[in-house]
């Protein structure tokens, strides 16, 4: 018998709860799945999420992580969850992304967030609810990059109300036309501006007041037309190069301004920049504009057109009508190229007794005179290519630094004949395109310019000359003598006589020599003997020969285009074997056999022969006629042919003499024996 004891009714409860808990415990156990893998990359503490493809935040991320790189994707809007949970992060970038809205307040809660990266998205675009509060508090941001959002005014202002640690920021490549006083009110921080490349056509007086620590202003490719009144003297860095600026003033004040770089290329300015007169400037870029100075003697309608410039410092006046060059003592670097500049007022370059780059190229100089002893003491690089020169003039002791000059594309021809020996430091010196001449070893000079030639020897500093495109007739014997020059251009000079001896001296210095384009015929020139030579351009010539290479030569570089070449001998070329890297032999009428030396390179592949796929050369297709073929598509057994050929036409051609003689002889032998049996039947 069986019998059933019935449960208490406090023990059927907790039965039920038992098996309600077991159903749970089942259920979860179905349901459960591991956790999904992060679409992203972590190196340490940072998380790389960059060109994903993704559409939203990932919520999967570490916790902890420090920063995120979400650049690339195809995010449109960013939410407070799941951002609201990296509270850790300190570098978040979203740029390059879609994002045309942003949750305000989002960024709030991130406390540790120092640096934010927005560039290069849809922000411009975004809902009436951004223009109102923007993106909400930036409470640790020192970093923030808005560029390229195309952001009008007043978003850009809601952006900024509330960022009280912001250093830097760029509004760069957007949408501004105009900076008011209210602008930047909530970044009172600031250390740095970008605002390049906007439309900014207004710069409301006490925009920048708000910035006590302002340091850096990139204001370039803007709209801007005028600076009045400049007057950021914490300002040390800025940049208005691209705009429109015609006229640069700063308000007047004995404060001291700590500029030291200003760009302001590329602008319509018609005079030189009325600079602070207290100030720290080493960088000074007024290249591309249109500022005027002449001469004190250049009069229009009987008026002079400036004011002379006083020798007294402390009197002169600038002749673009302000006294800036006075304040510009520490300066380094000085660009006025591309003006309409036609001569440097006396005095004007003398307060600047620091500079080591001038650039006045691209002007309308016609004369530059450096008279004041000791003028320019630091110079290093001085640049007046391209102008109309035609007077080129140092006093004693003057460029006493000067390492490199640059007077290409002038008109200069009759200089004193010591004119560059007087420069003690001189390294480079570039004259191409000008109708100078050089004066020989043995040369008389004892007039000061009645010779009409240039001294380029004893100049032991020299090592880089450019003579190109002189018309220099003739190269006299030990023009370079005791000047122990690297490279040498005497290119261009049509009709060069190159004497023997003219390069005496350069034996054991010459690395780069140029002469192509000259028309030389022959080379009164022992190339051998220059064993230090690399690099060797004879283009452009009518030579058909080269003197015999030694193995001491260290030439790398042969250009030998549109000569008279016909063969390259092996007992010439052998020496150059173990150096030369590549040759240049197009235009040249070679010829596709006998040329063993070339066949012999091309075969090896030791040397980089130019264009060797176009290298065309002389074939014979019979003994009157030639065509030209591709060097490449000669054989041997073309050549054999060709050979062959030579020597059946050479024989044919003794048989025809020796026949030919014969025939001559018997003729004459003939005619003698008529006449010798005429004078017996006379007889």
């Amino acid at each position: 018998m069986v019998y059933l004891i019935p449960f208490p009714p406090l023990s059927r409860a907790m039965n039920l709860w038992v098996l309600l808990l077991l159903a749970v415990v089942n259920l979860g156990q179905a349901t459960y799945r591991p956790l999904e893998k992060p679409p992203c990359d972590m190196v340490g503490m940072e998380v790389l999420c960059h060109s994903r493809g993704l559409l939203q935040i990932p919520a999967v991320l570490h916790a902890d992580s420090k920063a995120l790189d979400l650049s690339q994707n195809q995010l449109h809007s960013i939410m407070e969850t799941p951002l609201i949970f990296y509270t850790a992060l300190q570098r978040l970038d979203l740029s390059s992304n879609q994002i045309s809205f942003i949750q305000p307040g989002v960024f709030a809660s991130l406390l540790q967030l120092e640096h934010l990266n927005l560039a290069r998205n849809l922000l411009g675009r975004g809902s009436q609810h951004n223009v109102n509060g923007g993106i909400g508090p930036l409470p640790r941001v020192t970093t923030l990059d808005l560029s390229g959002n195309g952001l009008y005014d007043n978003l850009a202002e809601a952006f900024l109300k509330d960022a009280p640690g912001l250093l830097t920021l760029s509004l760069a490549e957007n949408s501004l036309t105009r900076i008011s006083r209210w602008t930047l009110q909530g970044v009172p921080a600031l250390k740095e501006l970008d605002l390049h490349s906007n439309v900014i056509m207004e710069i409301e007086e006490g925009a920048f007041d708000a910035l006590p620590h302002l340091a850096r202003l990139n204001l370039s490719m803007n709209s801007i037309t005028c600076i009045s009144d400049f007057s950021l003297p914490q300002l040390r860095f800025l940049d208005l190069s691209r705009n429109s600026i015609e006229s640069f003033q700063t308000a007047a004040t004995d404060r001291e301004y700590q500029l030291y770089w200003l760009d302001l290329r590329e602008n319509k300015l018609s005079q030189f920049p009325d600079l602070p007169r207290r100030n720290q400037l080493i960088y000074l870029n007024v290249s591309n504009n249109l500022i005027q100075m002449h001469s004190p003697s250049s009069f229009s309608n009987g008026v002079p057109r400036m004011k002379d410039w006083p020798t007294d410092p402390h009197l002169a006046p600038d002749p673009s009508g302000n006294d800036s060059s006075l304040a510009l003592s520490r300066l380094l670097f000085l660009d006025l190229s591309y003006n309409e500049i036609e001569a440097i007022p006396k005095g004007f370059l003398d307060p600047m007794t620091s500079l080591q780059f001038l650039n006045l190229s691209r002007n309308c100089l016609r004369t530059f005179e450096v008279q004041q002893e000791y003028s320019l003491p630091r110079l290093d690089i001085l640049d007046l290519s391209h102008n109309d020169l035609q007077g080129f003039t140092v006093g004693v002791h003057g460029l006493a630094s000067l390492q490199q000059l640059y007077l290409q594309h002038n008109a200069l021809a009759a200089l004193p004949p010591l004119t560059f020996s007087s420069l003690p430091k001189i390294q480079r010196l570039n004259l191409q395109r000008n109708w100078l001449h050089l004066c020989g070893a043995s040369q008389d000079l004892g007039e000061p310019a009645a010779s009409g030639c240039i001294v380029f020897s004893s100049i032991p500093t020299l090592r880089a000359l450019n003579l190109a495109g002189n018309t220099m007739q003739r190269l006299p014997a030990g023009a370079f003598l005791q000047t122990p020059l690297v490279t040498l251009d005497l290119s261009a000079n049509p009709g060069l006589e190159v004497m023997p001896g003219a390069l005496a001296g350069l034996e054991s210095s010459l690395e780069v020599l140029q002469l192509q384009g000259n028309g030389l015929d022959a080379l009164h020139v022992d190339l051998p003997r220059f064993t230090w030579l690399k690099q060797l351009n004879l283009s452009e010539n009518q030579l058909s020969w080269l003197p015999a290479w030694t193995r001491e030569a260290s030439l790398e570089e042969l250009d030998l285009r549109n000569n008279s070449f016909s063969h390259l001998e092996s007992r010439d070329m052998s020496g150059l074997e173990g150096s030369l890297r590549r040759l240049y032999l197009a235009g040249n009428p070679l010829a596709c056999c006998g040329n063993s030396w070339l066949a012999t390179v091309i075969q090896r592949g030791s040397v980089d022969i130019a264009n060797l796929e176009d290298l065309m050369c002389r074939h014979s297709k019979d003994f009157s006629s030639q065509e030209d073929v591709l060097f490449l598509h000669v054989h041997p057994e073309d050549c054999e042919k060709e050979g062959l050929k030579k020597i059946n036409v050479l024989i044919i051609l003794i048989f025809a003499l020796i026949l030919s003689i014969l025939l001559i002889a018997l003729t004459l032998f003939c005619c003698f024996c008529r006449q010798e049996f005429n004078q017996h039947f006379k007889a």
